[in-house]
């Protein structure tokens, strides 16, 4: 199979970071995990994700708009990567469990929701910050700065 495979991600932006020759990237971790039989929530170690932009995308409006959002320490950014693995790191966690550290390159960042530290899910009831059902709004329409935020 020719090319490599399109991976989608969602997660937790903790934010855009800088190398010293001053590329940005996003550092993103996900909570993975699983419901058992009993229909109860088994969460999986944490992933850890920096994603850089591919090539061809300028996510400089979306990185900046999640610094922003990130300025304030009690607001947690979820979103919705679709990229491609270039690099994985798997180590063992300070609890001695297994981890994994993943290069993307990103061709597309969405920000799904924004979260209050102490304020709940704003209406996504799904564990760690997923949603089962799409936003209310198109996050692309108004540039995230609703004033429920």
């Amino acid at each position: 199979m020719a090319g490599k495979a399109t991976i989608i991600i969602q997660g937790t932006a903790w934010g855009v970071r800088e190398t010293q020759n001053g590329k940005r990237y996003l550092s993103v971790s996900v909570s993975p995990g699983y419901r058992d039989r009993n229909g109860n929530w088994k969460s999986q170690p944490e992933h850890y994700y920096s994603v850089w932009p591919a090539g061809y995308a300028n996510l400089n409006p979306v990185f900046d708009q999640i610094a922003q959002l990130r300025q304030n320490q009690d607001q947690f950014v979820d979103v919705t990567i679709v990229g491609e693995i270039s690099g994985l790191d798997a180590y063992t966690n300070k609890k001695g469990e297994p981890a994994a550290s993943c290069n993307v390159n990103a061709s597309a960042v969405a920000i799904t929701n924004v979260r209050q530290k102490n304020g709940g899910q704003q209406g996504y009831g799904a564990q760690g910050g997923y949603t089962s059902q799409p936003p209310a709004s198109d996050q692309w329409a108004n540039g995230g700065s609703d004033p429920e935020f």
